[in-house]
């Protein structure tokens, strides 16, 4: 799979998991993680069936940051 594929695949992913009652941290995918997890420091979260949940206001915020100021880190699209 070729670097623009994976990335519209995982940027689509992430409209995809605002229709999710619960959103848990292993449901963004794997590139976008590190990002996530740094937004996500020193907030309150709870923990669902052993896993991270990230709140939907949370979540829309990381969304919301993401189109204003992109990501924190260089993104490795090839994997």
């Amino acid at each position: 799979m070729n670097a623009l594929t994976i990335m519209s695949d995982s940027l689509g992913s992430l409209q995809e998991l605002l229709n999710k009652e619960t959103i848990f941290l292993d449901d963004v995918p794997r590139q976008l993680k590190s990002d996530l997890q740094n937004f996500i420091v020193g907030e309150t979260l709870t923990m669902r069936e052993g896993k991270i949940v990230i709140g939907n206001n949370l979540y829309k915020k990381w969304l919301l940051k993401l189109n204003t100021r992109g990501f924190d880190y260089e993104i490795d699209w090839k994997q």
